[in-house]
């Protein structure tokens, strides 16, 4: 029997004859097959004076635009602990301290009214992870961020192309990063990018992705390199090459069939295991997600038994996430009651989800879930 994994990119032949083409152009680094990404990302989230920077991965992405915002030592930034280690390592490496929040059961995105708890006048920002693809209560983010004057840099790694009343996330508001690295809904192998406001925090940006360095972006752009160039400030190696660029063309001329095929696959899911008690679906119908993850949770202690019983049917699965404030580097750093993230990181488990996925693992998934529960009935 074939094993099911929790991620399977999807990657063809179109995939492979991108990447011969940007070879064949004899320019590996950074150049127009980038900028191309960075145009049909805009045209996708459908910018509108909003503008694009793409990154070598998504935690690069978080840290720059932190330094967009001026975060450094000193200053407090909230998230969640219920995310992966990327935000607050990104967080540390500006200098500034973690400040962790917990989360709210509905949606398993920040929770607003315990941020504020948090709130002093050392910070400077929120980071709201949208979990799954599904929106955390983005409105509200926005309101505390608008009454203390925080800047917010939302952690869309989940959630390219999840919309928010008609209007995808990115295409509005502060900072948004995204990441596409090889399990996301697209991939460029590894990469992320950053989208901002203003034609000067591009430029910032160009300039802290390269090392510092001005003109070199325009010149690269063109597969050509800037020789008379100056060096204005700190900066970092995290700009994206053309060969990661274009896995990122021939994946994002796809998304929109990615993400319809996920979002049929997750209602699948969720009739099936909608009537089951000791399962709590995600609450969506996924017409407005764009779901990375399908991740549920198991009530009444039975998650463990429930993985064994997949796994002895060639079912891989995942758990998202430890949480943060567990691991040992930021036990210390300052947090916030965690009573939901507590609960829920016992609960939560991660269902196999792919691309245009086989019938076949889905028919699988569906019935080894459902007969470890049936089981359970007759005992």
């Amino acid at each position: 029997m074939e094993k099911i994994p929790v991620f399977i990119p999807n990657i063809g032949e179109d995939t492979k004859l991108h990447v011969n083409d940007a070879l064949d152009i004899g320019w590996l680094g950074m150049g127009s097959t980038t900028m191309e990404f960075e145009e049909r990302i805009s045209k996708f989230l459908e910018l509108k004076n909003r503008y694009v920077v793409t990154t070598n991965t998504g935690t690069s992405a978080l840290h720059i635009a932190l330094k967009l915002a001026d975060i450094g030592p000193g200053d407090e930034v909230i998230t969640p602990s219920f995310n992966y280690v990327a935000d607050h390592q990104a967080i540390k490496m500006t200098g500034a301290k973690v400040v962790m929040c917990d989360i709210s059961d509905e949606n398993l995105g920040i929770d607003c009214k315990k941020a504020e708890e948090l709130i002093t006048e050392k910070t400077k920002a929120i980071i709201p992870l949208h979990f799954a693809g599904i929106p955390c209560n983005q409105k509200e983010v926005f309101e505390l961020a608008k009454k203390y004057k925080l800047r917010i840099i939302e952690d869309a790694m989940h959630a390219f192309g999840t919309s928010i009343d008609n209007k995808k996330i990115g295409s509005y508001g502060d900072i948004t990063c995204f990441s596409f690295d090889p399990v996301k809904i697209i991939t460029s192998i590894d990469g992320g990018c950053v989208i901002v406001n203003t034609k000067e925090e591009v430029e910032k940006l160009h300039r802290l992705r390269l090392l510092g360095v001005d003109k070199d972006t325009t010149e690269r752009y063109k597969n050509k390199r800037a020789w008379d160039y100056d060096v204005l400030g700190e900066g970092y190696r995290y700009h994206l090459t053309n060969i990661m660029a274009s896995i990122g063309n021939s994946q994002i001329k796809k998304i929109d069939e990615f993400i319809v095929s996920r979002q049929k696959v997750c209602q699948k899911y969720n009739k099936a295991f909608q009537n089951i008690s000791e399962i709590k679906i995600p609450k969506t119908n996924f017409s407005n997600v764009s779901p990375f993850i399908y991740s549920l949770r198991i009530l009444n202690g039975k998650r463990e038994d429930l993985i064994k019983h997949l796994q002895s049917l060639d079912i891989d699965v995942g758990i998202h996430f430890i949480p943060v404030h567990k691991h040992k580097f930021f036990q210390n750093s300052k947090r916030g009651d965690m009573a939901i993230t507590e609960k829920v990181v016992k609960q939560v488990l991660t269902l196999p989800l792919h691309s245009n996925m086989k019938d076949e693992f889905v028919n699988r998934i569906i019935n080894g879930v459902t007969s470890f529960f049936n089981n359970l009935k007759k005992d």
